[in-house]
């Protein structure tokens, strides 16, 4: 029994050398990081810091470092531990590593609620279980009734929660979206179209979702998550909305050929949605994402990427009546394209002060019954494609 305590103890001390060596590890990366900046050698630091103290915790979390009830080290101690490594580590790095650093103050938060679980007696323990499990889904529950039900409002209680005590919870999460997305009635879907353009003058188009390459429903499903996050708008009245309109429909006729001037009476809402920070940084994001993922044409390395076009494309939902009446749910006119910019390969819009940027470019068809039918796209005339119309008609979605 005497062994196989010592056995015990033994192995307990080489779990604390272990946690005292990533702590180690990781003060040599902030002292390093104090001298010379980051570097290679500073990201390894850190790794190897890290992963001295995820093995001390998998030793304590193993069977095998348990024998006849010998615990050859608290796990409360080893918890505490890994939270002050992963303080040293997001404190260690360049704030460039911004996403590493943000990983690793969450697994501060978390080591450290583990320590003080491990800690608490049963009794208090449970509580606090079940007090975090009722947060979570009383959160759940508020975003689904923090929203405007259909000619009636949402309860005061719920969006008050929601508002002031559940709203950052639920973001970090990521449980808002499909929630508020279906509750009370889901709104048309939002689609990204990309143009990505060589230097040789030659393009391809990328279109999110799309049926074509989802390989099973959900994946198509899930895609619709990223492109919902372009779709925050300012919903505000710009200050120099005036000016900004002209400026358009100027443009618009200047534009060879002419792009179709919005008339005044629609309403701003509808012509211009330009979107919030956090979904500027989002399509950002995508174009830096699209330059990488399509940084050359098919087969040829050699040619570079020029610029991106991206489009947010809201999809009308057609009528009852339209339907029964025989209208094509995919008609051109039930798309309305929004352009949010053209990016270098770098995510950075070219031009901020574009006189179309985060205007509507209507799809409009003439219903002269001397004449026939005429489309006129107006993403078509700007994006470029002026003999055809790939992205509506061939590729549209089906």
């Amino acid at each position: 029994m005497e062994s196989k305590s010592s056995e015990a103890m033994k192995s307990g001390k080489w779990i604390i050398v272990f946690l005292g060596a990533g702590a180690a590890l990781e003060m040599l990366a902030l002292l390093l990081s104090l001298i010379s900046g980051g570097s290679t050698l500073l990201g390894l630091l850190v790794l190897l810091g890290i992963l001295a103290g995820l093995f001390s915790l998998s030793q304590v979390l193993s069977a095998k470092d348990k024998r006849d009830g010998q615990v050859v080290a608290p796990l409360w101690l080893i918890s505490l531990g890994m939270s002050g490594i992963f303080l040293l580590a997001s404190v260690a790095m360049d704030s460039s590593w911004d996403s590493l650093i943000f990983f690793c103050r969450i697994m501060m938060v978390v080591s450290l609620a583990v320590a003080v679980l491990h800690i608490l007696p049963s009794l208090a323990r449970r509580v606090a279980l079940s007090f975090l499990l009722l947060f979570h889904f009383l959160g759940i529950v508020t975003a689904v009734t923090s929203l405007d039900p259909p000619n009636a409002s949402a309860s005061w209680i719920a969006t008050t929660l929601w508002a002031n005590v559940f709203r950052h919870y639920l973001n970090f999460c990521y449980l808002n979206n499909a929630y508020h997305f279906y509750s009370p009635e889901p709104g048309p879907p939002s689609l990204l179209w990309s143009k990505i353009q060589y230097k040789d003058g030659t393009f391809r188009w990328v279109k999110i979702p799309n049926r074509n390459e989802s390989p099973i429903q959900m994946h198509y499903q899930r895609m619709l998550s990223v492109t919902e996050s372009s779709n925050m708008n300012n919903t505000g009245n710009p200050e120099n909305w005036d000016e900004i309109l002209q400026r358009r429909n100027l443009a618009g006729l200047a534009h060879q050929p002419q792009i179709t001037p919005l008339p005044r009476n629609i309403s701003q809402l509808i012509m211009y949605r330009e979107p919030v920070e956090y979904s500027k940084r989002m399509v950002s994001s995508y174009a830096r994402y699209l330059a990488l993922q399509y940084a050359h044409p098919p087969g040829q390395k050699e040619i570079g990427l020029d610029r991106i076009k991206i489009y947010r494309i809201t999809h009308g939902i057609i009528s009852v009546q339209d339907l029964a009446d025989g209208h094509d749910p995919l008609d051109n006119t039930l798309f309305m394209p929004y352009f949010l910019g053209e990016f270098d390969s770098e995510g950075k819009l070219v031009n901020p002060n574009d006189p179309f940027l985060y205007f509507l470019l209507p799809i409009t068809r003439t219903m002269n019954p001397n004449e026939p039918t005429v489309t006129v796209n107006s993403l078509e005339i700007h994006a470029g494609e002026i003999k055809r119309d790939p992205h509506l008609k061939s590729e549209g979605p089906k």
